[in-house]
């Protein structure tokens, strides 16, 4: 406990120039510098078939034909009012109670993220995250100066009674709670229902902010939806943040954040020194999609080609990897499988091998800032195809039996 303390004050102490970046983005570049045919388990961004599904071409065209030069200059900061409005009649669907002036569109969820670290946080503050966690906004939050308190991932994602006792102990009184609470990002484990319920509760009692990250709730193959956490707040302060990057056109960089007035308000000034507005002809195109109805079949397509890359990656590890003490997770929806190895095993260095066999992953390290997870992987089924996953995992076993010999 005196370590984690230690730890959380150091991070105060570090250079106010210092600065964070996200390795998973790193993997990005040294995929494309590799020399040799490569299967990526790394980016956890949508498969180029289901890219296609959504003819971007004609959307674009006729956004453009109709609208001309307007769908090419500056609009609100605060977004589009009628993709403001689309936003917060999904939101309403899945039972939180919104308006359109309670949105504002970003460019794509980590510029929510953020904006979000701007306006709560300050040099010094704590935020409680999930451990492993997603590694881009956990750079957020330290490139801002906050201390970065890590709560272990299980089953029902992260465990809240942990958290509460680690606060206790260590005295810390956070200002932030932070979750990725379907499928999460690296893990692909969901938060519980009486884990959600609990949060709220535990976020309402040291008066800090809930942000629930949620860009892959619509992508569920098995099971039941759960309440967005937002939805159950009655005492704890909780923003919403969403994308259409997992399940539209990443490319746009069109996201969301569903908050109070005053903090959309507060975004709105912070974005004004950034981009002055999500780009308008990103949002238009967004909002040509929506117009012709097309969203819940795209959606629902989208779900039976995971699925099926899914189950063909459970499949192929059981087949590649039994027997060997490597294990993996079983979610029931998003991207990601988290893959662990035998004990002592090092994920960098295995990555090493694995790109001179052609395939790549992201280390577990890139999800944590103190916690140790050098053993574990996070291995991302969205991007190959079914065929190319099969291939991809018997690489991995190549490498794994060569690091082991």
């Amino acid at each position: 406990m005196a370590t984690l303390i230690r730890t959380l004050r150091e991070d105060v102490r570090r250079a106010p120039n210092d600065v964070f970046g996200s390795f998973i983005d790193e993997t990005i570049g040294i995929v494309a510098r590799q020399t040799r045919d490569t299967v990526s388990f790394a980016v956890g961004s949508p498969a180029r078939e289901a890219l296609d599904l959504v003819q971007a071409d004609d959307l674009a065209a006729t956004v453009i034909r109709r609208e001309g030069a307007s769908a090419l200059g500056y609009t609100m900061t605060e977004g589009e009012p009628e993709l403001r409005e689309v936003v917060a009649q999904g939101a309403r669907r899945r039972g939180v109670r919104t308006t359109a002036d309670e949105v504002l569109i970003s460019a794509g969820a980590l510029q929510g993220i953020d904006l979000l670290c701007r306006v709560y946080l300050r040099r010094g503050d704590v935020v409680v995250v999930e451990s492993p966690a997603f590694a881009n906004a956990l750079s957020g939050f330290r490139n801002c100066g906050a201390s970065v308190l890590e709560v272990s991932v299980d089953e029902e994602g992260m465990d809240v009674q942990a958290a509460a006792r680690l606060l206790r102990q260590t005295g810390v009184r956070p200002r932030m709670f932070f979750v990725v609470p379907n499928f999460q990002n690296p893990t692909g484990e969901t938060l519980s229902e009486r884990r959600r319920e609990s949060l709220c509760a535990l976020a309402a009692s040291c008066g800090a902010i809930v942000v629930e990250d949620d860009p892959y709730g619509l992508l569920r193959y098995r099971g039941h939806d759960l309440t967005p956490i937002q939805s159950l707040a009655v005492r704890a302060d909780v923003v919403s943040v969403g994308t259409f990057s997992k399940t539209f056109l990443p490319g746009l960089r069109v996201g969301w954040v569903i908050a109070g007035r005053d903090t959309i308000g507060r975004m709105a000034a912070a974005k004004q020194t950034m981009d002055s507005s999500t780009g308008t002809l990103g949002q238009r195109i967004v909002l040509e999609f929506e117009r012709r109805g097309g969203s819940a079949a795209h959606v629902a397509k989208l779900r039976e080609m995971y699925q099926a890359k899914q189950q063909r990656g459970r499949a192929a590890l059981e087949r590649e990897f039994a027997g060997t003490g490597v294990r993996w997770n079983d979610p029931e929806g998003g991207f990601y499988f988290w893959v662990r190895l035998p004990k002592g095993m090092s994920a960098r260095r295995l990555l090493d091998v694995a790109l001179e066999e052609g395939v790549a992953f992201v280390p577990g390290q890139a999800f944590a800032v103190n916690a140790d997870h050098h053993s574990a992987l996070r291995f991302s089924i969205s991007g190959p195809t079914p065929d190319r996953i099969d291939e991809g995992v018997r690489r991995l076993r190549r490498a794994f039996d060569r690091l082991a010999a």
